[in-house]
């Protein structure tokens, strides 16, 4: 048998689908000659009769139809394949695995999702929340594609990117002394109940720094390793505390009072991903989205949010 070419069987498959060979030329944008050629080239080459003719009509012989069948089975994977390829430029075929940490993993992160699941139909998305540590992990093992931080990590197997920089808030319950003080300072918090971030936080460092270079006494009775359960508790009248500004802000609109605090404790957002594989089209818009959508919360902060995005 002689050799088949890829045009002759599309030839031959566009003349079972039209019925004729001007049909076939029509489909396959070429001349009804070329088509008469490859079909007669075809039929040499598989060395089987594939038509009877009749009058301008070209009826398949039962072989053709056999030989047809598998010629749709090649064309339907050809065709699946192209659509995939075209979902793909589109971004709406493949995955998206994100860990984060829980201070933006509760409010922000679902809602930037949102929006680009909205735009990324099709796209298959895991949200995992854990503390910065295993996040960190969690990438540098390639679980996961791309990880939220609050810890600059230092590993050669991670690339690490700041989303923005900005500083700790202070957070009061509704109604509390201090409401209308445009910022607060340690002496401001003598004596109050404080909540503390749990002791793997390393922020807790900066903040207990600050307040003992002030030489300010606080009641220490309470601490999360959460900053969600801080503002929480804070905002059910147990004590003041500092934390990162996206997680007061959106407890802010439940009423909790959020305030600048001097000196400022440094707090930035970093994101991750593994370094020894590219990023994917998918992680780059969403690395994107991210810094867009924590720069329109510090824009409508009213000055809270101090927030430094790298681009």
């Amino acid at each position: 048998m002689a050799a088949l070419s890829f045009r002759q069987v599309e030839a031959f498959r566009a003349v079972m689908i039209a019925g004729t060979t001007t049909g076939a030329a029509d489909i396959l944008c070429i001349s009804q000659p070329a088509v008469s050629r490859l079909l007669a080239d075809f039929e040499e080459s598989v060395e089987v009769r594939l038509f009877e003719r009749q009058k301008k009509r070209l009826i398949p012989t039962p072989e053709a139809m056999i030989l047809f069948e598998e010629v749709e089975k090649s064309f339907v994977g050809i065709e699946k394949l192209a659509r995939t390829a075209e979902e793909l430029r589109g971004f709406h075929r493949g995955t998206l695995r994100v860990a984060c940490m829980p201070a933006l993993a509760m409010d922000f992160m679902p809602q930037v999702l949102h929006t680009f699941m909205d735009t990324h139909d099709g796209v298959a998305v895991t949200l995992q929340v854990r503390g910065s540590q295993q996040v960190a992990d969690w990438v540098t093992t390639q679980h996961f594609d791309i990880g939220i931080t609050a810890v600059k990590v230092s590993d050669p197997a991670i690339s690490v990117q700041t989303l923005a920089d900005s500083q700790l808030v202070c957070i009061l319950p509704p109604g509390h002394a201090l409401a209308d003080k445009p910022s607060i300072v340690p002496a401001d918090l003598e004596g109050e109940m404080f909540v503390s971030l749990g002791p793997e936080q390393s922020v807790r460092y900066k903040v207990d720094d600050a307040f003992q270079r002030a030489g300010v006494h606080r009641r220490l009775l309470f601490d999360t390793q959460v900053s969600h359960t801080a503002c929480a508790y804070v905002l059910a009248g147990g004590g003041v505390s500092l934390v990162d500004p996206a997680t007061a802000i959106n407890y802010a609109q439940r009423g909790l009072i959020v305030k600048s605090f001097e000196p400022a404790i440094e707090f930035s957002y970093h994101v991750i991903y593994p370094q020894t594989r590219s990023k994917s089209q998918l992680v780059r818009e969403f690395s994107e989205l991210l810094k867009t959508r924590l720069q329109e919360m510090a824009d409508a902060s009213e000055g809270l949010f101090v927030c430094k995005t790298s681009r």
